[in-house]
């Protein structure tokens, strides 16, 4: 794992499934940070511990889009659940380090914890997260950024849902506050979701959705503040451990404190598939008007597509292919950038507790106005859990 871009939804795919609260909606094959198969993990009662640590070495030809270097990278990391409980607590800290150019060194701290309750009729979540992490070259902004920029994430989100009958309604709110480095201090912000959610069950795998958003945007400069409104109607089909469609289209409205108000269309798809029991394949595609995880604080448009294919061999092989697509189309400008990544890899369990894992990752951006940039990273690690 390399140093993240921001911020909140990054949250969904740096925790593990053991954490109540953070996830992918509407998937069944989860893009979680898994425990190593075969792990026995430590247990003290109801309580299950599972440390970990990840060691690795490679070559990046242009961490942030400067100039190559050796890497080599440290995460030791620690979950904690209570499954009787519903209680799930992670923390992990990481360090990548680049010898021919310390100037691009980063480093990551994250802690979450979530606990869920679950009545009759009605499933309760809470949970928060704090994450300090650095934003690389490779992210959307209106300026190229040359060496990383430190910010630092403090996320609360409680769910509720009810079900009755047919139908199940769930609530959801979501506080986040973000803090940049000085050089990115203007897209600090805090930012608030609310998002209900209506699901009527047909009695079969179909399930009709309606959502409604909405987000308050409050920056440092009054001039940045906006207000999302999101109206999003669809369908979900799924039959667990085969597959799951869903289905989510609609309109966004985006109303500045000052200048006129934009309304766009939004889509939210994916698809999940397990072909065989040792093969599973998730596809997403997005449009989005006002991006979550920005660094800069003026407004864009995203369109983004992910493609990942998991594949088991022998029981302890695991190979996997990674594609994500993103352009970035900036309100009241012509500015435009693309972002692409691939990565392909392939884990060793040699033993129950440690297997061995060799990466290769390509990362590149577009930008009509900033230039282009490529980048090729090369590790091989070691990952021990007990």
């Amino acid at each position: 794992m390399f140093a993240p871009p921001a911020c909140g939804q990054l949250l969904d795919t740096l925790l593990p499934a053991t954490v109540p609260g953070y996830g992918e909606k509407f998937s069944v094959i989860a893009q979680h940070r898994a425990v190593a198969p075969g792990a026995t993990r430590w247990n003290f009662g109801g309580i299950t511990a599972a440390p970990g640590l990840d060691m690795r070495t490679g070559y990046d030809s242009a961490p942030g889009g400067a100039a190559g270097s050796a890497l080599l990278q440290a995460t030791p990391s620690l979950a904690v659940a209570d499954q009787a409980a519903g209680f799930g607590l992670y923390a992990q800290a990481m360090q990548a380090d680049y010898p021919q150019n310390r100037a691009q060194n980063t480093g990551t701290t994250l802690i979450a914890a979530g606990e869920r309750i679950s009545l009759p009729r009605e499933r309760i979540t809470a949970a928060a997260a704090w994450l300090r992490g650095a934003v690389t070259g490779f992210a959307f902004d209106t300026a190229a950024i040359t060496r990383p920029i430190p910010f630092t994430l403090e996320n609360f989100r409680a769910v509720d849902e009810f079900s009755s009958g047919m139908f199940t309604f769930t609530p959801e709110f979501s506080a986040s506050r973000y803090r940049f480095g000085a050089i990115a201090s203007t897209a600090s912000r805090d930012e608030w979701r609310e998002a209900a959610t209506l699901a009527s069950h047909t009695g079969g795998p179909l399930t009709l959705l309606l959502r409604l958003g909405a987000t308050q945007q409050i920056y440092q400069t009054d001039a940045e503040n906006a207000d999302v409104f999101e109206y999003l109607a669809g369908a979900r089909e799924q039959a667990d451990g085969l597959w799951s469609l869903s289905l989510l289209a609609g309109a966004a409205q985006r109303l500045p404190r000052f200048g006129p108000a934009i309304t766009a269309p939004i889509l939210e798809a994916r698809a999940d598939w397990m072909p065989t029991a040792l093969t599973r394949i998730s596809l997403t595609a997005s449009r989005e008007i006002d991006d979550p995880d920005a660094v800069s604080a003026a407004p864009y448009t995203k369109t983004s597509l992910k493609l990942a294919v998991v594949q088991d061999h022998l029981g302890n092989v695991t190979i996997k292919a990674l594609a994500d697509l993103a352009e970035a189309r900036y309100i009241h400008s012509n500015l435009r950038e693309f972002l692409g990544m691939g990565e392909l890899s392939m884990q060793w369990r040699a033993t129950p507790v440690l297997s061995v894992t060799g990466v290769y990752s390509f990362n590149t951006r577009q930008a009509n106005a900033l230039g282009a940039a490529n980048e090729h990273v090369f590790t091989l690690g070691l990952s021990w859990t007990p």
